[in-house]
């Protein structure tokens, strides 16, 4: 610490760094996107409520209630389906077939 005949302090000035606040790549892509996420955050929540009110949920077999009661396909076997299958399943496709529960094509 210096002092001036006038009786002021002089303090010492802080060295300077060239680069100040300088991240490095990696960190600056992640404040980058921390900020971006940070001020897009209520027009992404505003989309994604929009778009599920504008687009159906589709059926899947694990879903429970209305949305997992889904009408059963109808099934196609061809010749090779019947010729290779083992005789247990033979007879389930052929019974499904002549029941008119599946279609037969060549």
């Amino acid at each position: 610490m210096l002092v001036e005949k006038t009786g002021t302090v002089l303090l010492p000035k802080p060295k300077r760094r060239k680069h100040k606040g300088k991240l490095s790549t990696p960190e600056a892509r992640r404040e980058y996107q921390r900020r971006y996420y940070q001020l897009h955050k209520q027009k992404a929540k505003e989309y994604q409520r929009q778009y599920n009110l504008t687009h159906k949920k589709k059926n899947h077999p694990s879903t429970r209630g209305k949305l997992g009661s889904r009408p059963n396909r109808q099934t196609v076997f061809n010749a090779g389906d019947i010729m290779d299958s083992p005789p247990g399943k033979l007879e389930k496709r052929l019974s499904r077939i002549l029941a008119a529960e599946s279609d037969f094509t060549n």
